[in-house]
């Protein structure tokens, strides 16, 4: 697996991680050694102690976001760290700091017309192991998703007991960080989820799942969801490419940012102002902290070119104009 003068100490290295760490972190750990002793090797590299040099042209090499860069950075420092335990002295990196320079793709109104009409009227070939609710589950999750700003997860794992519709809540029960949160509905959706349930006849199964799986038992999986909703962005034709060297092209979490931002604009129509000290939105989904939420509160002006108006108006005449003064030459 490894060739360069440190491959003893890779392999040894990885062995411990792997008793201590999970599978996903133990073969990231594997992939980021990898590229370190190719690094080595074309570098002609071989000392067993790792010079400051060497691990900062590798650094400078490394490509992708800061956050990515971030975690390689952070597994070479632990094997440097491991290597100085063993008496090979060699200089512990500094970590990069990651910026946060994520930008959602938000979909404009008519681009939400086009995948809600699509979706109503999905080109669906029945076969004898297709799911026979599967024309009906598709608007529904979109609905859920838009309306509520809920994950896929969350969604997917929805059961008919987990919906008041008295009290005219979704109780989310298989959460991200393990955070159940009850989230109220509006009126029409709440009505439209009734009819769903009707259709499916699982109004009097409490542990009927809200969208039922081909195999008994089993919810529809997010794989599926998101195959279909890759599908009806065609239908669509909306790109999900991203034009951007850190924004996300349009995908179904998308959806999650749509309602970050609509539920900020109705929020400052009605005279509550949204700053991060304001605990409705995070509550609302689910985050550990405000710094989680901050990530869906960061828009391209070109996305809401109305908000970007607005932002420009109310700065109007704060920041004074500065006059270079001209020189004759």
């Amino acid at each position: 697996m490894f060739k360069s003068i440190l491959s003893t100490q890779m392999k040894s290295f990885l062995e411990l991680r792997a008793t201590v760490v999970a599978e996903r972190t133990y073969l990231l750990d594997v992939q980021v050694l990898k590229h370190l002793d190719c690094f080595l090797v074309e570098s002609d590299y071989h000392s067993a102690e790792l010079s400051e040099d060497i691990l900062n042209a590798w650094i400078n090499s490394l490509s992708g976001s800061s956050k990515t860069i971030h975690n390689k950075v952070g597994t070479v420092r632990n094997f440097v760290m491991y290597l100085n335990e063993l008496g090979n002295m060699s200089f512990v990196p500094y970590s990069p700091k990651v910026k946060s320079d994520y930008m959602p793709y938000i979909y404009s109104d008519s681009e939400l017309e086009l995948i809600f009409y699509h979706a109503d009227n999905l080109p669906i070939n029945p076969t004898k192991r297709s799911n026979p609710y599967l024309a009906a589950m598709m608007p529904m999750i979109l609905r859920i998703l838009y309306s509520c700003g809920t994950r896929l997860g969350e969604t997917m794992a929805l059961q008919r007991k987990d919906i008041d519709f008295k009290a005219r809540t979704i109780f989310l029960r298989n959460t991200k960080f393990s955070k159940e949160r009850l989230i109220p509905i509006h009126d029409t959706l709440i009505d439209i989820m009734e009819k769903y349930c009707l259709l499916l006849g699982i109004m009097n199964n409490p542990d009927a799942f809200l969208f039922p799986g081909a195999a008994q038992g089993h919810h529809f999986s997010k794989r599926q969801v998101l195959t279909w909703f890759h599908r009806i962005l065609q239908l669509a034709d909306i790109a999900q490419t991203s034009d951007g060297q850190h924004e996300r092209g349009a995908c179904l979490h998308s959806f999650r940012h749509v309602f970050v931002l609509k539920s900020m604009q109705q929020l400052e129509q009605t005279g509550h102002p949204v700053d991060m000290n304001d605990l409705l939105l995070p509550t609302y989904l689910g985050h550990k902290c405000l710094l989680d939420t901050d990530r869906y509160m960061r828009f391209a002006g070109v996305q809401i070119p109305e908000t970007l108006t607005a932002f420009e108006a109310f700065t109007n005449g704060l920041i004074p104009k500065v006059e270079v003064p001209q020189y004759e030459e």
